[in-house]
């Protein structure tokens, strides 16, 4: 009679590792969906002040929609999950949004270089950004 041999191998970690990774993990894409919320937040105030109350320098129509609650809540919520799944992979999604607006407004091409106005004030908003949060500087 042929007898087979069966391993069976038992996960030897303990139950409380795989859940505190998992909570971890959790905690992990809550944090970037937080990050994601905040920066969706700041993309809805722009298009709010651009596009919702016709500011536009390529947009020739009325306002969208005057509500900045819109605009905030929905930005938000959109690169808040953008930020859960993707964690941080959302920050493209919010890059890419802003160089979109900053081509839009500065009526370019993608490809093309930004003019020298939008690269000052970028310039500007990253150096002030730098100050703020360096402990160092201030």
């Amino acid at each position: 009679m042929c007898t087979a041999a069966t391993a069976i191998t038992i996960d030897k970690r303990p139950l409380k590792s795989t859940m505190l990774q998992f909570v971890h993990g959790f905690l992990d894409r809550l944090g970037y969906a937080l990050i994601g919320a905040f920066f969706g937040a700041l993309v809805g105030v722009a298009g709010w002040w651009l596009y919702g109350l016709a500011h536009s320098l390529n947009y020739d129509g009325p306002g969208m929609d005057p509500v900045l609650r819109h605009w905030v809540q929905y930005s938000g919520a959109a690169f808040a999950v953008l930020g859960f799944i993707f964690r941080a992979r959302a920050a493209d999604a919010v890059a890419d949004t802003v160089s979109g607006i900053l081509h839009f407004e500065s009526d370019e091409a993608p490809g093309r270089a930004a003019s020298a106005l939008v690269a000052c004030v970028t310039l500007a908003l990253l150096i002030a950004a730098i100050w703020f949060t360096s402990p160092s500087l201030r």
